[in-house]
């Protein structure tokens, strides 16, 4: 048995991250480890701290004696105040420190920005990142994050399915529970509402299929910054009017959320930047083959009955294949 230190946003947040993270805990205590979580306020963590300033790696610097692995669930969002330069210097170097001081710590990289090197924060970041043991999805993200901040990293992949905690639901069972019909091809988009997930090239690419079935699109607003909001407006206006066209602004429930994944022929993510991607990941648990653009990790996580679009036919070919009833992966030949 490990004591472990886990460093995460978690529910009852609505946060990729988060939900990750406590499928992460639930696995290790599964596994007869000894875990205490560090969360943020509105998190349900054993200890609760602030998350700016780098207020939790301080907390864990402080705590982390006591441990056998600290781990970092790691996204920029979570820890790095917006316009803010003093707190992200502070941020980074509470890293640096927390990862100099328990060598036990591991960083699992969500995501990461691109590195402005000559900004104080991104040289203490870079640091932090070169001294720690890094945990990655796939390795097109480790050698992404290599190149930017200029590293040989000491990494380990962990394959994002290992962490989901998927409930078991039939296509039947979830197309009941939603009302659907079952003999309605169902195309889902998911996840939060921001111009890099180019939701509107999967709704382009179902109007050149010729609008077969049902297209419906789940997500809400995270950060409502103006692109954000901008971008959700465009999605209302693209399905306003349409019939079998949806978008539901809502972040559902885990057991909504496989529900809808279970009840669709094709999750179609047609992201234009991600690293890896927790809806292919409760996807393919479900078994629910998804159409994925080739960024970031993206194409290494897609597993044999999921297709790596290249193109806007790729997408195209992809739904007119799916709902004829031919295996997606298929529209590939």
């Amino acid at each position: 048995m490990a004591r472990v230190l886990v460093v995460s946003s978690y529910p009852p947040r609505h946060c990729g991250i988060g939900a990750y993270a406590h499928a992460h805990v639930a696995r290790l205590r599964a596994a007869g480890d000894d875990v205490t979580v560090l969360t943020p306020p509105d998190g349900e963590g054993d200890v609760r701290v602030w998350f700016t300033a780098g207020k939790p790696f301080r907390e864990a610097a402080r705590i982390g004696g006591d441990f056998d692995r600290i781990v970092v669930h790691f996204q920029p969002g979570l820890y790095f105040a917006p316009r803010a330069p003093i707190s992200k210097i502070a941020t980074a170097r509470s890293l640096d420190r927390l990862v100099r001081r328990r060598p036990q710590t591991e960083i699992l990289v969500h995501e990461a920005d691109a590195p402005v090197r000559w900004r104080p924060d991104y040289v203490l970041l870079r640091r932090a990142f070169a001294r720690a043991t890094l945990l990655f999805h796939t390795n097109a993200e480790r050698a992404s994050l290599e190149r930017a901040y200029r590293i040989s990293a000491k990494a380990r992949i962990v394959p994002h399915a290992e962490a989901v905690e998927a409930g078991s639901i039939s296509r039947s069972e979830a197309r009941g529970r939603l009302g659907l019909a079952m003999d309605e091809p169902l195309f889902l988009c998911a996840g939060f509402l921001h111009p890099d997930k180019a939701f509107e090239r999967a709704i382009e690419a179902w109007n050149r299929a010729g609008m077969p079935g049902r297209m419906v699109i789940v997500g809400s607003v995270r950060d409502a910054t103006p692109a954000n909001l901008a971008y959700r407006d465009m999605l209302r206006d693209l399905v306003a009017g349409v019939e079998r066209l949806q978008l539901v602004e809502d972040y559902v429930s885990d057991e909504d959320f496989d529900a809808r994944i279970a009840a669709a022929d094709l999750l179609i993510l047609p992201y234009r930047r991600s690293w890896s991607s927790g809806a292919l990941a409760r996807a393919q648990v479900l078994g629910t083959p998804a159409a994925v653009s080739d960024v970031g990790g993206l194409g290494e996580q897609a597993g044999p009955n999921d297709l790596v679009v290249q193109t806007a036919q790729d997408l195209v070919d992809a739904i007119m294949r799916t709902a004829a009833g031919s295996p997606v992966h298929e529209a590939a030949a």
